[in-house]
């Protein structure tokens, strides 16, 4: 990324790029806490769809967010989700993801989330690092997201899998 540790920390001693991937920078983390809580509770999408704006989510046109949806907590700028996207309740859009650096003092797994045009992210799904949610794709409910899904398709269970392709008509899914 080009930023070391001690360019946002001087003077705090050596610190692994791991550190700063787990933590963020610290006047950004607290911005994003502020707008936090109403990005969460707010009582119209839009609003929420606002919050985030704020936290620094890139958020195109026309998204729709549910309550509660936990989106890229600690790097938010990370976050990507284009127009006419839905994002259901309780849903998780993970940046960074800390087990192996508290566990084992290991590297943090970081990087960009990205929802394209038209998908819809189910009810309590985790949208891993790294991954890229294909346009008009459906992610089912209680999915957790670990690889990029094609375009046009269905994908569910944990972790998740291609359950169907879809052609562009407006069938009804049974899945």
């Amino acid at each position: 990324m080009g930023i070391s540790c001690l360019d946002i920390f001087p003077g705090r001693g050596v610190m692994r790029d791991s550190d700063f991937k787990a933590r963020g920078k610290v006047r950004k983390r607290i911005l994003s806490v502020i707008f936090l809580l109403p990005a969460w509770f707010s009582p119209h999408s839009k609003l929420r769809v606002i919050f985030h704006r704020l936290r620094g989510v890139k958020i195109g046109k026309n998204v729709e967010f549910r309550y509660f949806c936990i989106i890229g907590n600690v790097h938010p700028y990370l976050i990507t989700i284009e127009d006419e996207a839905v994002v259901t309740a309780g849903s998780v859009l993970l940046e960074h993801d800390n087990a192996h650096y508290y566990a084992h003092g290991g590297e943090v797994n970081f990087g960009p989330v990205v929802v394209k045009k038209r998908s819809f992210v189910g009810i309590h799904s985790v949208i891993m690092p790294n991954v890229t949610i294909g346009e008009r794709a459906i992610v089912a409910t209680n999915s957790v997201v670990a690889d990029d899904v094609p375009p046009d398709t269905v994908v569910g269970g944990i972790p998740a899998r291609v359950m169907k392709s879809l052609d562009q008509g407006n069938e009804i899914i049974k899945y």
